[in-house]
């Protein structure tokens, strides 16, 4: 292994006289925290950095070999002084020599709780593999890998991972590469999988890999390709959150959720997030009664797409999140703890007919619209109040955008449940006086018989 004298050296430090620990008086309180309060702050600090912390205190000098958490970062920088001397694939054979270094010093009673580290993965150097393997036989529990190909060489799940059946989260960044997985085997103790930037190429080794994580309670797809699939079938009975945002991930349209058919058999769902060129169907195996927060993102659809179709994509979803307590449909608003869609007039062709949209939502208590306001949205959003008895606040962004509507329509004088019993707060914002946004002012105050503010 090649020497990492180039690394910066621990500062010298005066002799400590009568065993006083050379640290600052005013900050001793840090010094006396116990131990595993320090791992947790030194957790947030890559090992470089937590390394060179060790020369501050006699107590800390070797705290870095029992870290439960690892962090590694070629970019980070404790490399720049390095650049300027050394190429940048020195660069990182020295970077790769620090990572066997600690692991080397890492003391064997130690389990490992968890390891970061941004690195690279070439055909010839199996660096990435032996630390995995180190990494399992410490019993690793959470692994994060942002892993660079330059010739976009697979990145294989190595199998020696799964057989200690301790890891619990995994998060895996490849930067558009293929991950190779093993098949009819998965992790018996995973509660959280994400693949950020990454290619997927069989649809049944995916599904048969996400099911065999009977615990997974979060599953993230971020920027994922999905080659030749035909079906993408999520069916986790304790899956909690799924999130899967293809908008930026790169390839071709057809390699994203276009052509394939989406299924989901989560009846425990909670957080349900999605933002790419529709699939070719949509459905839900299972209503999740448990849904509190959903992001739905229709983007990418040629113009000669109805309307009606998208609507109609997108009340299939609606329907799913019934259970919903917060609703919101915008474009590009994310709010916590809140449902999201679309603007209104995707929703209008089928929204305001009650014979196309039946679904009820009587548990929602917040309705947020991010909308333009002309009759045709007017319409969509009173028809949304129908539907919500028991809405409590409504709030609505106006927007400039303006959508060109046919229909002839006024607004109905009729009591509506919401109303008349429970809308207490209106909020809206960006109002410019517009004709229509008066009409929908007039309206509610009207017959909002409850309102207080």
């Amino acid at each position: 292994m090649e020497s990492i004298a180039s690394l910066p050296k621990r500062p010298k430090l005066p002799i400590p006289s009568n065993d006083v620990d050379p640290i600052d008086p005013g900050n001793k309180s840090m010094n006396d925290l116990p131990e595993p309060v320090v791992h947790h702050i030194f957790s947030f600090l890559e090992t470089i950095d937590v390394i060179r912390a060790s020369a501050v205190s006699t107590k800390w000098r070797y705290l870095w070999t029992s870290m439960p958490h690892l962090n590694f970062d070629y970019q980070a920088g404790w490399l720049n002084p390095l650049r300027q001397e050394f190429s940048s694939t020195r660069v990182y054979e020295k970077f790769k020599d620090f990572i066997n270094w600690v692991l080397m010093a890492h003391h064997k009673s130690v389990n490992i709780q968890s390891f970061r580290a941004s690195c690279l993965n070439n055909d010839d150097d199996r660096s990435l593999y032996r630390w995995i393997k180190i990494l399992a036989q410490k019993h690793v529990k959470e692994l994060h890998l942002k892993v660079k190909s330059y010739k976009r060489g697979p990145f294989a799940l190595p199998r020696y991972l799964l057989a200690p059946d301790s890891l619990e989260i995994l998060e895996l960044d490849l930067q558009r590469s293929v991950l190779k997985i093993p098949s009819d085997v998965g992790f018996s103790r995973l509660k959280s999988l994400q693949l950020v930037r990454t290619q997927l190429l069989d649809q049944n080794l995916f599904h048969n890999f996400i099911s065999s994580c009977p615990l997974l309670e979060n599953l993230r797809l971020e920027g994922c390709l999905f080659h030749d699939f035909k079906v993408l079938d999520i069916s986790l009975r304790n899956l909690r959150k799924l999130f899967i945002d293809n908008h930026m991930c790169g390839g071709s349209f057809d390699e994203r959720l276009r052509k394939c058919v989406f299924k989901i058999a989560c009846p425990n769902l909670g957080y349900f997030h999605l933002k790419d060129p529709y699939a070719q169907n949509f459905s839900w195996d299972k209503i999740p009664s448990l849904l509190q927060t959903a992001t739905i993102l229709p983007w990418g659809w040629e113009d000669a797409v109805l309307h009606e179709e998208l609507a109609n994509y997108l009340l299939k979803i609606l329907r799913g999140v019934c259970h919903a307590e917060v609703l919101k449909l915008a474009k590009a608003v994310i709010v916590p703890n809140s449902f999201f869609l679309m603007s209104p007039q995707h929703l209008y062709p089928a929204v305001a007919e009650p014979r196309c949209f039946s679904t009820t939502f009587y548990n929602l208590k917040s309705l947020k619209l991010f909308t333009g306001i002309d009759k045709c949205y007017i319409r969509s959003i009173i028809y949304l109040l129908k539907c919500a008895p028991n809405l409590q606040l409504l709030s609505v962004y106006i927007d400039e955008e303006e959508y060109d509507c046919d229909y002839q329509w006024e607004i109905p004088d009729e009591a509506i449940a919401c109303l008349t019993d429970h809308l207490k707060m209106v909020k809206l914002i960006e109002v410019d006086n517009s004709d229509y946004e008066l009409e929908l002012i007039r309206f509610l105050l009207k017959n909002g018989h409850v309102l207080e503010k």
